[in-house]
């Protein structure tokens, strides 16, 4: 999820797993960003993940970056853009940007398709889901359509904001709207993705993996490639074509963000969150934990203290 500041937060269950829950099972949606979405965001950074959730960003004001699939966008103030089930992104307040005031919607399929044997999913969620060149689309707004869904947007955030009486079945007949111009337009409107870019996308997913089940350990590169069933030379060509950074980067940035989740979200010592998040050494845990955040791992955990 995103704190108030608009940097990604991890939920870190007892066990130590990172979860994302959107909504909850009854009712799987979410929206995220600034809770006073009149208020805009000095930051935002919401590093690499994937969900099997559908997601619209919207834009209220400011600029993002958003990279998907290895693409990069840049959204400005009223624009959007649609990340399909299961496809990797990472996005991020522009450079130049003072602010931003950032929506995104994320909502399980199920919402309006209910059942998988239904006549909503057959015919409008399986052909949007499925298609290839719908894993990201742009809403510039340009078209009635994209004016259309952007607004639908904005309305569902309204509604879940004021959660009115039975304002669930208003939610799932914006979102089966919004769904609706999505498959209708998609293909249209989509960049399809290169067969390069879809078996890095999956290679990805898969190393990712890799790196979140085994922290702890010592992670070699050769380790994280073997992950993937590829050759060393290609995951680094693979992680610099869809990340743009090397494994062992990507590798210390995951850490130090489970390091943060748990420093926020439990009373562990340092020195066992340093070892959960695979830093032997704690006096360079604290220098690259300072580096990032720009001060100690205790300092951070004084100050974010609720």
């Amino acid at each position: 999820m995103m704190d108030e500041n608009g940097v990604w937060q991890i939920v870190v269950a007892p066990d130590g797993q990172e979860q994302v829950t959107v909504g909850t099972p009854e009712f799987p949606v979410e929206i995220w960003g600034s809770r006073d979405q009149t208020r805009a965001l000095s930051s935002l950074y919401v590093p690499w993940h994937w969900h099997p959730e559908l997601e619209i960003d919207l834009i209220a004001q400011g600029e993002e970056q958003m990279t998907v699939d290895g693409r990069t966008f840049r959204l400005h103030t009223g624009q959007g853009v649609f990340v399909n089930s299961g496809v990797p992104h990472m996005s991020q307040k522009a450079p130049e940007a003072e602010t931003v005031r950032h929506i995104s919607l994320l909502f399980h399929p199920a919402v309006v398709g209910g059942a998988s044997g239904s006549v909503f999913w057959q015919k409008y969620l399986s052909p949007l889901i499925g298609a290839p060149e719908c894993r990201c689309i742009l809403l510039p707004g340009e078209t009635e359509w994209q004016r259309q869904l952007l607004t639908g947007v904005e309305q569902v955030t309204r509604l879940w904001q004021q959660k009115q009486p039975g304002y669930e079945f208003e939610v799932r007949a914006e979102l089966s709207r919004i769904l609706f111009l999505l498959k209708e337009h998609c293909v249209e409107h989509a960049q399809p993705p290169t067969a390069q870019e879809l078996r890095d996308a999956e290679r990805i997913k898969q190393m990712m993996d890799f790196v979140r089940a085994h922290r702890q350990e010592e992670i070699t590169t050769a380790q994280i490639a073997a992950s993937a069933a590829i050759s060393v030379s290609e995951c680094l060509r693979c992680f610099r074509r869809m990340l743009d950074l090397t494994p062992k980067e990507y590798l210390q940035q995951h850490r130090l963000r489970h390091a943060v989740s748990l420093l926020e979200q439990t009373e562990k010592t340092i020195s066992c969150i340093g070892a959960e998040c695979g830093f032997t050494d704690m006096s360079y845990f604290a220098r690259v934990f300072r580096a990032r955040y720009g001060c100690t791992p205790s300092q951070y955990r004084t100050r974010n203290a609720k």
